[in-house]
């Protein structure tokens, strides 16, 4: 009886692990991915010296990255960042069969290149609008937020960022991630949506030490 409830809990946990994130193929871990200088760009939120630090690794074609985007990280927002004591950043973590993960990522990078509102607003709206992400729907997205649409498809054309995206991914793969969405707080490793209240806990007793 007691190794049958044993099995119960275990299946409920991986259960709950695969219904609140999207999985990847781990993949090789690519150590000679060379990003240039000007493409070797990391987009983050709040207090450059804020002692705790949340870093997202993220896949724009993953639902529960959404949900963290749309509905965690604006209070996180609130709480936390604009008070200044967190820095939140942002990774790139494609997952290989998500066809257009790894275009929408070069995307923001070609949109923030142009003002660094533009990735935050081409990030947010990727994650509201999940299907329309072919080049020529970024294209237009582009357009509709003001952006230069013949730099910006002359930046996407070019992959100028395919490299900046593929070394975020194989960052996060050297640093155990093996799906998204997955936050650090500092050092300690959280997988999938978790409630808003467990982040909390983790973040103060962050900021207690």
């Amino acid at each position: 009886m007691k190794n049958m409830k044993k099995i119960v809990l275990l299946m409920s946990l991986l259960l709950t692990t695969f219904i609140s994130g999207c999985g990847s193929e781990e993949g090789n871990v690519d150590q000679n991915i060379v990003v240039s200088k000007e493409t070797d760009i990391t987009y983050g939120k709040g207090n450059a010296n804020a002692k705790v630090v949340i870093t997202e690794y993220s896949d724009y074609q993953c639902p529960f990255c959404a949900r963290f985007t749309l509905d965690i990280l604006p209070q996180l927002q609130n709480d936390y960042i604009e008070t200044g004591k967190v820095k939140f950043i942002f990774k790139d973590f494609p997952i290989p069969n998500h066809k257009y993960a790894q275009m929408e990522a070069q995307a923001t990078y070609c949109a923030g290149e142009q003002n660094e509102e533009y990735f935050w607003k081409f990030h947010v709206s990727l994650f509201e609008n999940q299907k329309d992400i072919t080049k020529d729907d970024l294209i237009k997205r582009a357009e509709a937020m003001g952006i230069n649409t013949n730099v910006f498809r002359s930046c996407l054309d070019s992959d100028k960022y395919k490299n900046l995206v593929l070394r975020n991914r194989q960052d996060g793969l050297k640093a155990g991630v093996n799906g998204t969405p997955t936050i650090f707080i500092n050092n300690e490793k959280i997988m999938g949506i978790q409630p808003y209240e467990n982040l909390v806990k983790i973040i103060e007793t962050e900021l207690k030490k």
